[in-house]
């Protein structure tokens, strides 16, 4: 959960780029994944742990985010067993479809 708290700002834009399992994080971005958003005092984006994002500098003001991470240890070791395409996954889908 990423809340904007900033009052005036320029800039600091989130971008996304596609959820990835650990095996595909560092595959190639597929035009459909590319995903830009202008954060807006008061409002929040709530996305997937392992959508790939990040934010561009802030140009002027100030911006002031909350961020909380939830986390689930009981989610990351059932993924060790997991022998089937995560569905989650944009890449292991693609791959899913070529077989």
């Amino acid at each position: 959960l990423n809340v904007c708290l900033g009052k005036q700002f320029s800039g600091g834009e989130l971008f996304f780029r596609g959820v990835r399992c650990e095996k595909h994080v560092c595959t190639e971005i597929q035009p459909q994944e590319i995903f830009d958003y202008s954060h807006v005092p008061g409002q929040a984006i709530l996305h997937h742990g392992r959508h790939r994002h990040g934010a561009r500098a802030t140009t002027d003001g100030n911006r002031i985010n909350l961020v909380l991470w939830c986390r689930s240890s009981v989610f990351r070791e059932l993924k060790k067993y997991q022998k089937d395409f995560p569905s989650w996954c944009g890449e292991c889908q693609r791959e899913k479809k070529v077989r």
